[in-house]
């Protein structure tokens, strides 16, 4: 292959090798720079962003947790009255519909809550314990149609 290029070349005219010389230059340095330095400058730029954005979303993060550490511990408020009534009622404020609500004891409960969006019902019990109360127990059977069934058993902090 390379013997008949080369013996192509050789018959043509001077003029004709300076030509197809200076055109053979024209795409390499095409070639060059379109096929290789605009690509690898612009994947070194795009990483170069991405590097930045995940350092500034880095230093979020780090200050958000420097003021966590510094913020004081929440201090849990102990409300008066039974534990089934504070559950229940933090329940039908969260929007639940309450199946079932039986005292255990004198600091204990179980709520039974047949059909409930499972982030509500996590942020729901994660908020319980500003309201002075504990998840002892957690029971959540999924549904077919995307819901949870929530069963917990709820004690009062401190007891």
């Amino acid at each position: 292959m390379m013997g008949r290029l080369s013996a192509w070349y050789i018959g043509l005219t001077a003029r004709e090798r300076v030509l197809v010389s200076v055109a053979g230059a024209l795409i390499a340095l095409v070639v060059l720079v379109y096929g290789i330095v605009l690509p690898v400058g612009n994947a070194l730029d795009e990483a170069a962003v991405r590097h930045r954005e995940v350092t500034e979303r880095a230093g979020r993060i780090v200050g958000q947790i420097e003021q966590l550490k510094a913020a004081p511990a929440p201090r849990a408020a102990v409300l008066a009255g039974p534990v089934e009534q504070i559950a229940g009622a933090s329940a039908q404020e969260a929007g639940f519909v309450v199946q079932s609500n039986q005292r255990r004891g004198s600091d204990m409960a179980v709520i039974v809550i047949p059909t409930a969006r499972p982030s509500a019902a996590l942020v729901w019990l994660d908020g319980l314990a500003g309201q002075g109360l504990a998840v002892e127990q957690l029971a959540m059977t999924p549904a077919p149609d995307g819901t949870v069934s929530v069963n917990v058993t709820l004690r009062r902090i401190g007891s």
